[in-house]
């Protein structure tokens, strides 16, 4: 807090401009308000007015009964009274230029070591939230450099199917990691669902899939530490998302990543936070760090997705190449409620309680377009927490491949 009043009062509400990391901040002074929030909106804020008094939150339910309208403030965007609401410009980060895919991927391992060391050295962070997917082992495989008692945590569904509970078994024996797990039944997620809609503050299927995962995984990792480190950030800087393998040429193919970051803050990032802020468990994600999504603005399309086969996150596999166990290292981008077992008990689940009733919806009052029975059911349970309109209509919809 004192970094920020020092910052302000030498270059004014432009201070914003000269932080680095994640961050949803207020700053008050006898004559003016400022509201900003980081470029990549991995912290959400949230804002609106009554009486002509402004109100703001972390929270868009904080706001409920208070603001006729409330209204979320974007990424990489400052509020002043003075000037109201306008995008600021993140800091330029000098990174190193490289001239072969080898030189790129040992340069990209390098500027990972440093994120992952740095979010160490700040203190609290004695674990990591490990699916067994490339991300979040490599996070691991940097962290155990640093903490030799790291734990690692992962969940998974009580089916047969999910792979992350395997393949994060390994990896932890593979790094001696001090290792928890947890498996949740499908009666569990009956529970716990109302409560994952309202942390959330969304009803789309898709971020309810995730977010169920990310539930389970947060409380299990609580109970343990007060922060981990995760792997979220390289599916969109790094070429992750199978949308992309569609991408006609490179101009397509950066718009489209440039979608998936663009959007980011209400899919993958939305749930990570808001499960994450359930369980007051704080989180840091090396894959965002400044340098690092500096650094992959540089990399090649072509060595993202590469080859006739359509590697996703070729570089980064190559970055690690020979340090991870190759099942791992080689393993295929799964979608995380898919990999830990989530989407198919959650659907379910939403299937079965859509009523006769639920099922006459068609479109939200907002006219937001319900995309199945279990979306039905979700939505129900989210109006029952969120009445107003203007709730409903901050939670995003978008595919990737029509650009909605």
């Amino acid at each position: 807090a004192d970094l920020l009043v020092s910052l302000y009062s030498r270059f004014g509400p432009t201070f914003v401009e000269r932080l680095d990391g994640d961050f949803a901040l207020c700053l008050a002074t006898d004559n003016e308000l400022i509201l900003a929030r980081d470029s990549v909106g991995l912290r959400p804020l949230f804002y609106g007015y009554k009486d002509g008094a402004l109100h703001f939150a972390s929270e868009m339910k904080a706001l409920l009964g208070l603001c006729a309208e409330v209204l979320e403030l974007p990424p990489g965007h400052v509020y002043t009274q003075q000037q109201g609401l306008r995008p600021f410009k993140s800091p330029r980060y000098s990174v190193p230029e490289f001239d072969s895919p080898e030189e790129a991927a040992r340069i990209l391992a390098e500027l990972l070591q440093g994120a992952v060391e740095m979010r160490l050295k700040a203190g609290n962070v004695s674990g990591v939230l490990l699916s067994g997917g490339l991300d979040s082992s490599i996070v691991a495989y940097l962290a155990k450099e640093f903490q030799p008692d790291l734990k690692t945590f992962t969940v998974g569904a009580s089916i047969n199917d999910s792979e992350d509970l395997r393949r994060a078994r390994e990896m932890a024996q593979y790094l001696g990691t001090e290792h928890y797990d947890y498996i949740y039944r499908e009666r569990e997620i009956e529970q716990v669902l109302p409560q994952v809609i309202y942390h959330l503050e969304s009803f789309d299927e898709d971020c309810v899939y995730g977010a169920v995962a990310n539930y389970f995984a947060a409380r299990l990792a609580a109970q343990h530490t007060d922060c981990v480190l995760c792997g979220e950030g390289a599916d969109e800087f790094l070429g992750g998302y199978h949308e992309l393998k569609e991408a006609r040429n490179e101009i397509e193919f950066l718009q489209l990543s440039q979608d998936l970051i663009s959007n980011a803050y209400h899919t993958a990032l939305q749930r990570l936070d808001r499960m994450m802020a359930a369980h007051s468990l704080e989180f840091r994600p090396p894959f965002l760090d400044g340098r690092v999504i500096a650094f992959c603005s540089k990399i090649p399309p072509a060595w993202k997705v590469y080859g006739k086969k359509k590697v996703e996150k070729w570089i980064l596999r190559k970055a690690f190449a020979g340090l991870l166990p190759s099942n791992i290292s080689n393993r295929v981008k799964q979608a995380f409620a898919s990999g830990a077992g989530s989407a198919k008990v959650t659907e379910l689940i939403g299937q079965r309680a859509c009523s006769a009733e639920d099922s006459t919806y068609e479109q939200t009052e907002s006219t937001i377009a319900l995309k199945s029975e279990a979306e039905i059911y979700y939505y129900r349970l989210f109006k029952e927490k969120f009445p107003e309109d203007s709730f409903e209509k901050l939670v995003t919809r978008w595919d990737p491949l029509t650009r909605r």
